[in-house]
C-alpha cells in the first residue's frame, strides 16, 4: 500500500508538470492562439503565460489523471514480489 501512495504522489506531481510543459509549448509556438489574449506574439512570455494559465485552471484535472496512473503503477508493482536469496 505504501507504494500505491507513494505512485499517487509522484503522479500528481509529474502530471502538473507535463500540463505545465504543454501549456509552456503551446505559448511558445503558437502564442495567443489557444488560450491566452489574442493577439499575444509566440515566444518566451507567452511560453511562461501558457504554463501559467494552464496550470491555474486545469491542475487539478492533470494531478487527478497523474495520481491515477501513478496509483495503478503502485499497485501494479505491490503484485510483483521481489524474490528472495536462495
Amino acid at each position: 500500500m505504501k507504494r500505491a501512495v507513494i505512485g499517487i504522489c509522484a503522479g500528481l506531481v509529474c502530471g502538473i508538470l507535463a500540463l505545465a510543459g504543454f501549456g509552456a509549448w503551446a505559448g511558445y509556438s503558437h502564442g495567443g492562439e489557444w488560450v491566452l489574449r489574442a493577439g499575444f506574439p509566440p515566444g518566451w512570455e507567452a511560453a511562461g503565460t501558457g504554463a501559467f494559465v494552464y496550470t491555474a485552471y486545469f491542475w487539478w484535472l492533470a494531478g487527478i489523471l497523474g495520481a491515477i496512473v501513478g496509483g495503478l503503477a503502485g499497485l501494479g508493482s505491490w503484485l510483483v514480489r521481489p524474490k528472495t536469496s536462495c
